[in-house]
């Protein structure tokens, strides 16, 4: 028997497993997709401290700051600065001094993460900088976040916690929650790849399933008061500028315009959502697209010039609050005892919260479960010890005089897997060396690596543990060899292979279709239908 069974493992579940473990719990955790697969990953894939929450929800810019700074010191291969604009406009709703006001208020939370206080310029050194701003952008001011490896964040929670004790299924439903009377005391599971299914026994049931939580404490007869909110993302193929931008969308709402890689992401909406959270990227609409590129277009003109690579979408799974507009809504988390709110022993539920926080949500929650299971309190080490990879400083030099492989590219599996790069690039043969997704650099032995080490079992898990197909080439080029590799290290038959790949490039179509129009889109389909299948063949 377990003392903890946690569903869901994004990053909230995958937190809870590491520190539950940590702290000598016997822990399982289940996820129906893979680490990070829904609102983790889709989120704005920043460890930021929540600058336009400081208006109405001041403790969660806090505590949101607070805790960036402790991820930063756990896996800082995985983050990067991103030093952000304000453009300043002459009609803006706000003036520039009150907006100033506001950064330096912000100052203090920014310093928290690592990160520099607030700076004012004016419209000349704005531009001597940015040289796309608009043309009526009278100044701008600065601030900085961190950017993050959302994925890889969730997927090294979980593979410390499996590291230390824990018992970790990826592509495990779970169907049903078993009770003992009245209390509940484990659920029942399906692996959705094999068809396998047992029941797993639990002193406490955890759940964590994000925007699914409702769903998952209904199946025990309780209830989770979420509200649920929609987010879309629209990412470049290129940076289309120097720095981040604040933006504001024509409604008023706060974007982002975030330099991600190679690539650019802008986003995010706010929208009440009210169906299926696994579906919400087939239901991103071209005019939701159109809002934020034209909030992006009117500090950067430029943006109009580039075509967009692909628009993505995930559900917040934020806590229920009635005459509230959906971007106003507070980012607070809760632990929930469902003994206490609906007479169901044994079941707790995690709601709310951002990725930033996500460590000390995680330790709030563990804490409950140790109090619940009549333990005595434990210390929290997840704010101190490294995540895997970040044991060790990087040597750049040292690898590049190791591996025969450009530094760039070097450099982009050490973002990856940090010092563990050392023992997987140079372990390689030269053939395992060679690019099987070029855009993002990925090679062979990485593919090994994820697939015998972190326990990828589909292509779609391959890309958000080594971003293969998630740049320019948008898998065209390198689904069908990393399949078949996968098919070699798995032992997959040939009707398996063929329905990854063509599983792959449906998602990846899924999110491409929405930024195109007219002859564009004419043009791609007619692509996807002869070029798609070729390589699926292959």
């Amino acid at each position: 028997m377990y003392d903890l069974v946690i569903i869901g493992g994004g990053i909230n579940g995958a937190g809870v497993a590491r520190d539950a473990a940590l702290r000598g719990l016997r822990v399982a955790l289940f996820e129906r997709e893979d680490w990070g697969a829904g609102t983790t990953g889709a989120s704005t894939r920043m460890v930021h401290g929540g600058i336009r929450y400081l208006l109405y929800d001041v403790p969660t810019t806090r505590t949101s700051s607070e805790d960036a700074g402790r991820v930063r010191r756990i896996a800082p291969h995985l983050m990067f600065r991103i030093p952000f604009l304000w453009p300043l406009f002459g009609g803006s709703r706000l003036r520039a001094e009150a907006m100033e006001a506001f950064l330096s208020a912000y100052d203090p939370h920014a310093r928290a993460k690592g990160g520099l206080r607030h700076a004012r310029l004016s419209a000349e050194e704005a531009r001597r900088i940015e040289p796309g701003l608009a043309p009526d952008v009278t100044g701008a001011l600065t601030l900085d976040e961190w950017g993050v490896d959302v994925f890889r964040l969730a997927a090294l929670n979980a593979l410390d916690a499996r590291a230390a004790g824990a018992d970790v299924f990826p592509h495990t439903e779970v169907e049903e929650v078993l009770f003992s009377g009245r209390t509940v005391r484990g659920v029942r599971v399906r692996d959705r790849l094999d068809g396998r299914a047992w029941g797993v026994e639990a002193r406490l049931v955890l759940n964590a399933a994000g925007p699914w939580a409702a769903r998952v404490a209904a199946l025990a007869g309780a209830s989770v008061p979420l509200r649920p909110g929609k987010g879309i993302h629209v990412t470049f193929e290129r940076r289309i500028g120097n720095f981040g931008l604040i933006l504001e969308g024509i409604d008023g709402r706060t974007l982002f315009l975030v330099p991600h890689g190679a690539e650019t992401i802008v986003g995010t909406t706010d929208d009440d959502y009210y169906g299926d959270p696994a579906r919400v990227d087939a239901e991103v609409t071209r005019d939701e697209v159109e809002y934020v590129i034209e909030a992006a277009a009117r500090a950067l003109p430029q943006a109009r010039r580039w075509r967009p690579l692909r628009a993505w979408a995930g559900v917040r799974n934020t806590l229920f609050e009635w005459g509230v507009a959906a971007d106003a809504l507070s980012r607070r988390h809760e632990v929930i005892d469902h003994e206490a709110r609906d007479g169901v022993p044994g079941l707790l539920s995690m709601a709310g919260g951002k990725l930033a926080s996500y460590r000390l949500f995680a330790e709030e929650a563990t804490d409950v479960v140790l109090k619940k299971l009549g333990h005595a309190p434990r210390p929290c080490v997840t704010g101190t010890r490294p995540l895997p990879g970040a044991e060790e400083p990087p040597d750049f030099q040292a690898l590049a005089r190791r591996i025969p492989l450009p530094p760039a590219a070097i450099e982009r599996v050490w973002r990856r897997l940090g010092s563990r790069a050392a023992d997987v690039l140079g372990a390689a043969s030269p053939a395992e060396l060679a690019p099987i997704c070029r855009s993002e650099a990925v090679t062979a032995a990485e593919v090994r690596h994820a697939v015998r080490e972190e326990g990828c079992r589909t292509l779609e898990d391959l890309r958000r543990h080594t971003h293969l197909g998630a740049g320019t080439c948008d898998g065209l080029d390198c689904a069908a060899p990393a399949a078949h590799l996968m098919a070699e290290l798995l032992d997959w038959p040939p009707d398996r292979t063929r329905a990854e790949i063509a599983a792959f490039l449906e998602a990846r179509w899924t999110q491409r279709r929405p930024v195109l129009a007219g002859a564009d889109l004419a043009q791609e389909e007619v692509l996807r239908g002869v070029v798609g299948t070729r390589r699926a063949r292959a």
